[in-house]
């Protein structure tokens, strides 16, 4: 049994779910809550990255950018009379440093996820295969 991989997931919960609302207790707890649970047979970062890509925080990235981030088209509607579409951008071609700051300044029907560094890297490494 992985006892740490159970601590960590058990931390997170509590993170994520009981004290959400306090910025330097998110802080702290973000700091220690990394991708070592990757360690062993366990999961591999791929697999944990398609898993937040899947749905981070309840609200699928495959959704807007499609099943390996190359983008879609959200809607379609008129507007002053004419065609208009709402795409979600495709962000297989962003650099991890620009991928974290759209990730981290979401803008437009973009929603904030609040993920970790380490999370935002794991989703990278599988929408970068």
């Amino acid at each position: 049994m992985h006892y740490k991989a159970i601590y960590l997931l058990i931390a997170y919960i509590f993170v994520e779910f009981m004290i959400a609302d306090s910025p330097i207790i998110q802080q702290h707890y973000q700091k220690s809550l990394s991708l070592e649970v990757l360690e062993g047979d366990f999961i591999t970062e791929k697999e944990y990255g398609k898993y937040l890509y899947e749905n981070p925080r309840g609200i699928s990235c495959r959704v807007c950018h499609g099943e390996y981030g190359e983008g879609t088209i959200l809607a379609t509607y008129k507007h002053r009379g004419k065609e208009k579409e709402l795409h979600a951008p495709n962000i297989t071609g962003l650099d991890i440093k620009e991928f974290k700051a759209k990730v981290n300044n979401a803008q437009g029907v973009m929603p904030k996820y609040y993920l970790t560094d380490s999370e935002i890297e794991a989703i990278y490494e599988y929408i970068a295969k």
